[in-house]
């Protein structure tokens, strides 16, 4: 994922607010409430042992807390990371199946009538841009099925 690292971190003790921007230029603005925060923040600053994957924060009372990159994304649903999440879910489980069944990935490509490499493409979870069709088609030769649904947004 693109957005895996953050560039920079302010906050806002009068608007109970913590602005983050990540590598990729995307900016998020997320609410103490929503983090738990219940108290005023010190300081906060880009982990650079985490290699920017964490911000560390320290409250009034002398807490130490971390954020994790994905919490900003997780808690306003960025598209993007929901994309991804979903993508690792499929893939795992289709993975999982594929190593309880012992079908190989060559199996696979010689059904699909692809390379060996297109599967590997298709079974990596960090690449986003999937061939859903294909995906449908190794669930089907592994009987498994997608079911898919929206629900409203809490």
């Amino acid at each position: 994922m693109r957005t895996s690292t953050f560039k920079s971190a302010k906050f806002s003790n009068k608007k109970k607010q913590i602005d983050v921007s990540y590598t990729s230029g995307k900016q998020v603005s997320i609410h103490y409430g929503h983090l738990g925060i219940k108290q005023n923040i010190k300081k906060l600053w880009v982990d650079k042992e985490t290699r920017g994957k964490s911000i560390g924060i320290i409250l009034d009372d002398g807490t130490i807390d971390y954020m994790p990159y994905d919490q900003p994304l997780a808690i306003i649903k960025d598209p993007e990371y929901m994309l991804q999440n979903h993508i690792e879910h499929i893939i795992a489980q289709i993975k999982e199946v594929l190593e309880k069944k012992k079908i190989s990935k060559k199996y696979l490509a010689q059904q699909l009538a692809t390379s060996d490499n297109q599967i590997q493409r298709l079974l990596n979870p960090n690449i986003l841009n999937k061939n859903l069709i294909q995906l449908y088609k190794v669930a089907s030769l592994l009987k498994l099925e997608f079911e898919i649904y929206l629900k409203s947004a809490a």
